[in-house]
């Protein structure tokens, strides 16, 4: 049987400032084999909370406090479609300007088994929110490193060959002309994300400050599910106007909520 699901998300994001001081830049430019600029790739140091993403020139800028650095932390850049690479802190630091080039990956197609069977749609998730928690994702101090922050929930998947064909998640309060997400879907090692099992990128964007429910249509991306995921978003973009993106947590609630500050932070 296959299960066409619709996934509806709420988000619980927890923060904390930066303190400043000894404050170093790593800045630079990500590139195709092709030599063409990369959008959206995210760059970070791996188990660290600071990271961006890479605009639409391919253009990144890190500013970091070295004194919270370890001698061996490396920076790591990662897209979907393409092989990550690391470099080492110290040696970006060595470079005033570094210029980074991903190598597109080729991807296997896994084996999908359609059977003739009547589809059953199921709504999985909550719009009930009794004791909301709202927590604000934007911070103003650095605004484009909170770029590259990760929230989700987790889903539990009970039939072979399902389908998702469709995402729900609720913004509470947003002032940006335009913000813009990846949607990331995890196999699940441990109770935590694993390896990330989409092909291509799929992005929202979200306009003119809208509040609302957000439906996401995953239909023409065929994802085909056999076990447990982790959905999750991951902001990648944003206006140069406004300061202020809360996501509530639905409370209670029996799935298990993710967040992440920093694009390759665990």
């Amino acid at each position: 049987m296959k299960i066409e699901y619709t996934l509806l998300l709420l988000f619980l994001i927890a923060l904390s400032n930066i303190t400043y001081g000894g404050i170093k830049t790593i800045e630079g430019k990500v590139l195709d084999n092709k030599q063409q600029a990369l959008q959206y790739v995210s760059i970070g140091i791996i188990n660290k909370t600071y990271g961006t993403i890479s605009n639409e020139s391919g253009y990144f800028k890190i500013q970091i406090n070295e004194n919270q650095l370890a001698y061996n932390d490396s920076l790591r850049f990662s897209m979907i479609g393409f092989e990550s690479r690391l470099f080492s802190v110290k040696e970006m630091f060595d470079n005033r300007f570094s210029t980074i080039i991903l190598i597109e990956k080729i991807e296997s197609i896994p084996e999908v088994v359609i059977t003739s069977r009547r589809l059953e749609t199921i709504e999985n998730g909550t719009t009930i929110n009794l004791f909301p928690i709202y927590v604000q994702l934007a911070i103003s101090e650095i605004p484009n490193q909170n770029l590259g922050s990760e929230i989700g929930r987790s889903f539990s998947i009970n039939h072979k060959n399902t389908i998702i064909e469709k995402l729900k998640f609720y913004i509470a309060q947003n002032n940006y002309d335009s913000v813009t997400f990846r949607v990331n879907i995890y196999s699940v090692k441990h109770n935590k994300p694993y390896k990330n099992i989409l092909t291509q990128n799929i992005f929202v964007q979200v306009i003119n400050g809208k509040t609302e429910w957000i439906s996401v249509n995953l239909k023409p991306y065929n994802i085909y599910i056999n076990n447990d995921i982790i959905v999750s978003l991951e902001w990648v973009e944003k206006s140069e106007k406004g300061n202020t993106l809360v996501f509530p947590l639905a409370r209670p609630s029996a799935a298990t909520h993710y967040y992440k500050y920093g694009s390759q932070n665990k």
